[in-house]
């Protein structure tokens, strides 16, 4: 009886989720590449390669630890025990827990490097990170705004503000990422839109603010 009632919910989450066409299979790898740890990865690593200040790699294990790993794990471990439908939390509901833990681990990771005395790239990279996501946080109590796109476009801001036009090329991944997220059905073209907007905004703020960044 209780399955009967769950399988015309489950069925159509489980349709979405699954990629069929080689379109949506090529779509899932870009999504899984641009995925918000995997680009604030890719962004912290060159960014730290870039300075020449001495326990950097030190302060970019803190930040990965508690900013990615813990709330990583968290999302781990929602899925295994049933409270979340997937890694990309398909249902905006479900991502409250998630987003919660990924603010408390960037707020973390800010006042840690803050108070330890950090490169103040990385210090200004976790602050910044942490209002992103609480951006999110709030847009997401009404609304389903794309994570994706919102990290992919912060990132390339921010890596342009680092490295200047060599790394014009990143830009491609932004619309990249935005259309597979679209074909994949995990979100609308307007909430990767917004998305974009968000994470742009975010870190011209914050270079604007921190001329650390």
């Amino acid at each position: 009886m209780l399955e009967g009632k769950r399988s015309p919910q489950r069925a159509p989450l489980e349709a979405i989720l699954k990629p069929h066409t080689r379109g949506e299979h090529l779509a899932y790898w870009i999504s899984q590449a641009g995925s918000p740890p995997v680009m604030g990865l890719l962004a912290l690593i060159l960014i730290a390669a870039s300075l020449t200040l001495p326990n950097v790699w030190l302060w970019v294990g803190v930040y990965v630890m508690m900013a990615m790993v813990i709330p990583m794990l968290f999302l781990i471990w929602q899925v295994r025990h049933g409270q979340v439908t997937d890694l990309d939390v398909q249902l905006r509901e479900q991502r409250k827990g998630s987003l919660l833990v990924t603010i408390a681990g960037f707020g973390l990771s800010w006042l840690v490097m803050h108070v330890g005395g950090a490169p103040p790239t990385l210090t200004a990279m976790a602050g910044a990170g942490c209002v992103q996501w609480l951006i999110i946080f709030a847009i997401t109590l009404r609304w389903k705004i794309s994570a994706h796109t919102t990290s992919a476009a912060g990132v390339t801001v921010l890596i342009l503000r680092v490295f200047g036009l060599a790394a014009a090329p990143l830009v491609v991944s932004v619309p990249l990422i935005a259309w597979s997220r679209v074909k994949l059905r995990r979100h609308t073209l307007g909430q990767t839109l917004a998305g974009i907007l968000l994470g742009s905004g975010v870190i011209v703020g914050a270079i604007l603010l921190n001329p650390a960044l």
